[in-house]
């Protein structure tokens, strides 16, 4: 039975192992992290448009993105209803609003004649026809229910996402608040988020939505939501062809797409044409790197430190490769050891991105997996690295 090396190794100098481990999962915590915020972004980017109810959706081809959207006229909405495969298509407004910050969360006393203009943030305002079903249930979150959009009937009323930022003050029901000039009341609040580029979200009724835009706004929406019938979900693709062969007629002021392609174009435009993706894609990256490189000089010290004694067991009959195995495999334990804490780490700090900044951090398997394989893949690419150090250990320079 040969030597335990790679346990007597890691017991030999428990400070050295336990700072080895704790550099792991440090890099492990950053790679959960990273990713984690990656998987947010991707959520946020389409999470709006998760918890509307559409088979096809009709948009200006103007549109940007949903905090940059364009409106189009409202008689194209007429044009969709003529096909005989459509059931519905409902008009949703978007559009930028101030939200005054209540007086009493501005951390200052009230005067009359102070200008309070700073004290305005621009919220992100959906308004929709209440006779209209735009919603359905998200995995994660809870859109407005019908006991909540009812208390949207009364006018100058609105519901608000519970991941609203905090410094838009006090939103909850009953608050009073004043949007563009116009006084609300707070009747409730969702759960769906805000998305990227938002840091706030309510929903109001088309009713009240004229009294900030004007009666006109109501015919220039910015989304509508086809729906098709039940039979006819199946061809979506191929009723999307045939809308675009009877919208166009040689215009080009809107586009139909399915709810893939809608999602697909977001997640294109968030993730590749912005920073966003980018910026989380090379935090893993430099994560990976500062695991390699930490875990390389732990080892690279370690044999360094044990020059003698690799040495000896070479002279006695341990071939180069045996002890080369003894590397990786010790560089594997460190892996392991270090990816639990770091996987604890990472959960904690979900918990708290949840709770407390309104971050999308949900934890999943197919995560926690990759994380594993990075981890694995990292300390083993630093045993490799360390590798030829045992290698240019020879018996005769050391006696």
């Amino acid at each position: 039975m040969k030597t335990p090396l790679v346990a007597l190794n890691l017991l030999h100098q428990p400070v050295r192992t336990a700072t080895a481990i704790l550099g792991v999962a440090f890099a492990v915590l950053l790679i959960f992290m990273q990713l984690g915020f990656y998987g947010s972004a991707e959520m946020s980017a389409t999470r709006l448009y998760d918890a509307l109810d559409f088979d096809l959706l009709l948009r200006s081809r103007d549109y940007l993105c949903l905090t940059s959207a364009r409106p189009f006229p409202r008689y194209r909405l007429q044009e969709v209803l003529g096909h005989a495969e459509v059931t519905a298509a409902a008009p949703i407004y978007i559009s930028w609003q101030l939200w005054r910050i209540p007086a009493e969360d501005r951390g200052i006393k009230y005067y009359a004649d102070h200008d309070y203009r700073h004290y305005r943030r621009a919220i992100l305002v959906l308004a929709f026809n209440l006779q209209d079903a735009v919603f359905r249930p998200l995995p994660h979150g809870e859109p407005p229910g019908p006991n909540s959009l009812r208390k949207l009937a009364t006018p100058n009323t609105v519901l608000v996402d519970t991941y609203t930022r905090k410094y838009f003050g006090k939103h909850s029901q009953g608050v009073q608040a004043e949007l563009s000039g116009a006084a609300v009341t707070v009747e409730g609040q969702f759960t769906i988020g805000t998305g990227l580029g938002a840091d706030g979200l309510l929903i109001m009724s088309d009713r009240t939505y004229t009294r900030l835009a004007g009666a006109a706004a109501l015919d220039q929406p910015t989304l509508g939501l086809i729906k098709l019938q039940p039979q006819a979900r199946s061809r979506a693709a191929a009723i999307k062809e045939e809308l675009h062969q009877s919208l166009d007629a040689g215009r080009s002021d809107v586009e139909v797409l399915t709810r893939k392609e809608v999602e697909r174009r977001e997640l294109d435009y968030w993730l590749k044409r912005t920073p966003v993706g980018v910026i989380f894609t090379l935090g893993v990256l430099v994560a990976c790197l500062v695991g390699i490189i930490f875990v390389y000089q732990v080892i690279a010290t370690d044999i360094a430190d044990h020059a003698a004694e690799y040495a000896t067991l070479r002279a006695i009959g341990y071939s180069t490769r045996y002890l080369s195995g003894v590397v990786l495999r010790q560089a594997l334990a460190f892996a392991l050891l270090g990816y639990t804490p770091g996987l604890l780490a990472a959960l904690l700090l979900y918990w708290l991105g949840q709770r407390y900044e309104q971050i999308l951090l949900f934890p999943s398997w197919e995560r926690a997996a990759a994380v594993l394989l990075l981890a694995i893949a990292m300390c083993s690419l630093s045993g490799l690295l360390a590798v030829h150090k045992v290698k240019a250990v020879d018996p005769a320079d050391q006696f």
